[in-house]
């Protein structure tokens, strides 16, 4: 046997003949140690396997990676959860919201409610259709106080006749009209005081009649009684009264007159 065949001696490297290495005798060989160990975890039964997965991910996630959300171990914390609010769509800051409320709602109200519709994480297509549907049901519950307003006055109408009638006469004599006592129900104040400005011009056009004093003596001289009593015999709206069927209505007329005549009598 030459020396170029004899055999390598024991502990030494065979001469590298130009042939390739062989190859390991598993794929999971060529792997780190904790590569291998997932490897091993999956179950992937070769290269072709971990292919596929790679590829289906691919398909699952669909978007780049900057669209990716990566989800916070609770949802509890807003902080936490704000670069999700970003991504979806969050404006910069609450004064970015479109105002779908109106012009006329209140400012202040609605900053507030922009305010916490930030905090909460909602974009702008969110918040708007928060605000229409927030309009929709005020508008709603508004139109049912009203008709249920106007149900229980033609109810009460119905059995009260004459009562309307007196309210009607006195709302015509204080010039008050239907859309002002509206005004004066829904609490605006401005309404009320001007019910009662109108109510006190009416009611300041002519003396008080006080009631007998002590003595017997009025505050009204006979003269100024006489020129009374006519006045009033000349005006409708007394008239009314002071014929009127309801005698709730008719006393106080009456009365007015005959403590008139008492004045009157006093000169003689």
């Amino acid at each position: 046997m030459t020396e170029e065949n004899a055999a390598p001696a024991e502990g030494q490297a065979a001469p590298n003949d130009g042939a390739p290495p062989a190859a390991p005798a598993s794929w999971l060989d060529t792997l780190d140690a904790d590569a291998k160990g997932y490897v091993e975890a999956k179950g992937f039964k070769d290269p072709a396997a971990v292919l596929k997965s790679y590829q289906n991910l691919e398909k699952l996630r669909g978007v780049p990676e900057d669209r990716l959300l990566k989800l916070p171990e609770t949802m509890d914390n807003l902080a936490d959860l704000a670069p999700i609010y970003d991504k979806l769509g969050r404006p910069e800051g609450p004064d970015a919201y479109t105002r779908a409320l109106g012009e006329d709602f209140n400012d202040d109200a609605f900053k507030g409610i922009a305010a916490k519709a930030h905090e909460l994480g909602l974009n702008d297509t969110q918040f708007k259709g928060l605000q229409e549907i927030t309009g929709n049901m005020a508008a709603q519950v508004k139109e049912q106080m009203e008709e249920s307003a106007a149900a229980e006055f033609d109810a009460w109408k119905a059995k009260n006749d004459q009562g309307f009638k007196d309210a009607a006469r006195v709302m015509a004599q204080a010039g008050v009209t239907e859309d002002q006592l509206a005004g004066i129900l829904s609490g605006k104040k401005s309404a009320l005081y001007d019910f009662l400005a109108k109510f006190g011009a009416k009611t300041s056009e002519s003396p008080v009649i006080r009631g007998e004093q002590p003595g017997g003596d009025f505050n009204m001289s006979p003269d100024a009684a006489r020129q009374k009593i006519g006045e009033l015999m000349g005006d409708k709206t007394f008239m009314d009264a002071y014929t009127s069927t309801n005698s709730k209505v008719r006393a106080p007329a009456i009365a007015r007159i005959e403590m008139l005549h008492k004045a009157a009598a006093k000169g003689g």
